[in-house]
Order: C-alpha cells, then sequence, then structure tokens
C-alpha cells in the first residue's frame, strides 16, 4: 500500500515538473511586436531660400591708372549740341539755357543740369570721369563762375547750396575755385564763403577742357592746356573720416570733415556767369 502511494506522488512530481517546463520556454519565446499608437509621417522639404542676385562687379582700376582720365574708357554718354534737346538731362530753371550754332549757351543768371547718368563705382565700372568744353565771357569773383561737379544726387540735380557734393567754379578769370563739401552751410557760413582758390595755368576766355575722374578713392580734376591736354588742378584723397586735397605739385592745401557722398552723379551749376558749352562726354573704365 506504502509503496502504491508512493509511486503516485512521485508520478504527481513528474507531470509537475514537465508543466513548469513547458511554460518557461513559452516565457523565454519572441515576444509580439505591439501596434504603432501613431503612424509617422515624413515632413515635407522645405523650399530652398532664394539667394539674392549679386549686383555685377568689376575688378578694381589699376592703381598706375587710378584717379587719371582713360581715353580708351566707354563712352556712357555724349552731347555735342547739334540740337536742342534736353531730354537727357535733369535741369533747374532751363528756361536760361538754348542751343545755337552747336553750343549750349548759359546766359548770365542761374540754372542746373545733370546728365543722366549715375553711378555706382565697382558694379558696372570701376572708375568715371566727364569731360566739359567750355569758355566764359564772365564772372569776376568765386560764386560768378560755371560750377563743375561730382558725388551729386541720383536721379536729381542740385545747386552749390546744399551739403554733400564736390564742386569746383570756373569764370574767365585763370583761377578755380573750389568748394569742398559741396556749398551749405558750414558753421553759420553761407556757401558762397566756403571755398578757397587755385590759380591755373590759363584762363578760360578761350576753350578749355575740363575732366573729372573719380574712382572712389580718387578725386581729381584736370583741365588741358597749351603743353598739356591733362593738367592736373587738384586731387582729393581720403584719410579716415577726412578729406584731403592737394595741389599740382601734390602738396596738401586742405584737409576737413569728409560730407561727400560715396558715388552719384556729375553735375553743373551756373550762377550768374555767361559762358558757352561745346561738348559734355561722360566715360566709364571697367
Amino acid at each position: 500500500m506504502k509503496r502504491k502511494l508512493y509511486l503516485f506522488l512521485l508520478s504527481l512530481l513528474v507531470v509537475a515538473a514537465l508543466v513548469f517546463t513547458a511554460c518557461d520556454k513559452e516565457d523565454t519565446g519572441p515576444k509580439e511586436t505591439p501596434e504603432p499608437t501613431e503612424v509617422a509621417t515624413k515632413a515635407p522639404t522645405p523650399e530652398p531660400t532664394p539667394t539674392p542676385t549679386p549686383k555685377p562687379t568689376v575688378e578694381p582700376i589699376p592703381e598706375d591708372k587710378k584717379g587719371f582720365p582713360q581715353e580708351d574708357a566707354e563712352e556712357l554718354f555724349k552731347d555735342t549740341f547739334d540740337e536742342e534737346d534736353f531730354g537727357n538731362y535733369l535741369t533747374l530753371q532751363g528756361s536760361y539755357m538754348a542751343v545755337e550754332d552747336g553750343k549750349l549757351i548759359i546766359t548770365e543768371h542761374w540754372s542746373a543740369y545733370s546728365p543722366i547718368v549715375d553711378y555706382q563705382l565697382g558694379v558696372e565700372h570701376s572708375q568715371y570721369q566727364m569731360s566739359v568744353t567750355f569758355s566764359a565771357s564772365s564772372g569776376t569773383s568765386p560764386w560768378s563762375s560755371l560750377f563743375v561737379g561730382c558725388r551729386g544726387p541720383e536721379g536729381n540735380v542740385t545747386i552749390a547750396d546744399k551739403i554733400g557734393y564736390f564742386w569746383v567754379a570756373f569764370n574767365k578769370d585763370a583761377k578755380a575755385h573750389v568748394y569742398p563739401g559741396g556749398g551749405g552751410v558750414y558753421h553759420g557760413e553761407q556757401w558762397n564763403l566756403k571755398y578757397f582758390t587755385i590759380d591755373l595755368p590759363e584762363d578760360f576766355t578761350e576753350n578749355h577742357t575740363v575732366t573729372v575722374v573719380d574712382c572712389g578713392d580718387i578725386i581729381a580734376y584736370y583741365m588741358n592746356t597749351a603743353e598739356e591736354d591733362y593738367y592736373l588742378i587738384l586731387k582729393v584723397t581720403f584719410e579716415g573720416e577726412e578729406l584731403v586735397i592737394h595741389d599740382h605739385d601734390g602738396n596738401e592745401i586742405w584737409r576737413e570733415e569728409n560730407m561727400l557722398q560715396e558715388e552719384g552723379s556729375f553735375l553743373f551749376f551756373n550762377h550768374y556767369c555767361a559762358s558757352l558749352v561745346d561738348e559734355i562726354v561722360v566715360k566709364g573704365y571697367k
């Protein structure tokens, strides 16, 4: 009896061990992959930010040509006054200007004009120059003159009572009157008092050509004489916040705060100086 009971208990233990082993094997099997609770979506690819089109640039003018007129520069504007057409100019008091016999006649009043050629140095050209051929039959004071200017306002024309533009004034005498900051009121002074005078080798009772050159860090004025095609009247350089002017021989003759704008246009302002203009030419050097 005891033997049968013993065998029965032993059988129960074997069955229990087999059941436990089977359950353990099921637990060590691979787990079922859970269903995702949210389906991921691919974000749309953002459109690339458009790159602004850069302005065209040109190489700087070589040092040996900088500030000197270039005969082979590209011609941008030319007027020989074969007919009266001021459509290529911005004018002030244009009624005091007339064209006759191939000349621009400017009466002894005041008027202003500017060829419609704005310049941005380093964009299309690295240097600009304007030549004007003219004579004067009147004018005996620095403000009774034909003013030839640069760094004028883009798309506009002005006169010498504004700050920001560079002017050199000529009349029948052999002198150039320099308005270094463009006139305007300087510390209580009227525009026609802010100047200094340079002696010239020849007067303007006969035709002469004045050429203005601007390459950004140099502004220079020239005139033709019986001996030279380009006689240097003055040269402007820039040192920090100052404008420095040198004469024909390279001597410093003026220094002051630079109030000129960086670029702009060429200008004419006639202030009670009867004059005859034969030709205006604007060129740009690449």
